[in-house]
């Protein structure tokens, strides 16, 4: 095979530009003509977050700036420990500057309109009052998906190529148990035979997956060991005696199984 000629750093530019152009026109073939309701609908992604994602609006202030000899180079990239940090100290600045605001708003000033009405989502216009009422427990519902999560993570292997086995129970979508309705909706893939994703459904935020005989092992081999969150409901109140065979085969293709019953 030939080599491939030498570039000048002109060319490999010209080329790069070429890319970004294609990526372009791409995403707006993607969006064309797309219901702005079903932008934010999504399992996993919505069309909304990939936006928000693709904004590189600090990346560009960042090569504007170094192109033009205002700044030298890009930051140092932090360790998660570091970023972590500094986005919770970034998060409370921003609760204690909320506060501030708050704790100064007069009467006359919490009387006043802040949001237009929306029919659309049969949503009124509000007050300053009603607004900040309104968000005032923001932080503290989602203090609980940050605990639900963290408890997932401690508890379920998260960071192993692991598959767990929910026990679904006798069947009745009253008695499927507590720690289930708290998993479900944190793994990526659920799944299941039929009956047991519908039991299961209420809960489901990832991906379904139904297992039949002509499946189950890649169901095994590409979504676990790929290192998705997979859970794999199963009728019954032990798997271990219930289920053998599909014990067996998850243990063979995946490096962890938890078996919750």
């Amino acid at each position: 095979m030939p080599e491939e000629p030498q570039l000048t750093p002109l060319q490999r530019r010209d080329r790069a530009l070429a890319r970004l152009e294609e990526g372009r026109n791409a995403l707006r073939q993607a969006l064309e003509g797309i219901d702005p309701e079903d932008a934010f609908l999504g399992s996993r992604w919505s069309v909304w977050e990939v936006l928000k994602h693709l904004d590189a609006e600090n990346f560009v202030d960042a090569l504007e700036k170094i192109s033009s000899g205002e700044m030298e180079m890009l930051p140092p990239f932090s360790s998660r420990e570091d970023r972590l940090r500094q986005d919770i100290e970034h998060l409370e600045d921003t609760y204690d500057r909320l506060r501030t605001v708050i704790e100064g708003l007069t009467e006359k000033q919490l009387a006043l309109p802040v949001t237009p009405p929306n029919p659309v989502h049969s949503f009124p216009g509000l007050t300053m009052l009603e607004l900040v009422e309104r968000s005032a427990g923001h932080a503290g519902t989602h203090a609980r998906q940050v605990e639900l999560t963290r408890k997932y993570v401690a508890e379920f292997n998260a960071r192993d190529k692991t598959v767990t086995i929910l026990a679904l129970g006798n069947g009745d979508a009253s008695t499927v148990p507590a720690k289930v309705q708290e998993l479900v909706p944190f793994a990526d893939y659920t799944a299941g035979d039929a009956a047991s994703l519908e039991l299961v459904r209420p809960w489901i935020r990832g991906l379904e997956a139904e297992i039949r005989p002509d499946n189950t092992e890649e169901i095994m081999a590409r979504e676990a060991r790929a290192g998705l969150w997979t859970v794999i409901c199963v009728p019954g109140s032990n798997p271990e005696s219930d289920h053998p065979a599909l014990l067996e085969l998850a243990r063979h293709h995946c490096e962890k199984v938890v078996v919750v019953n």
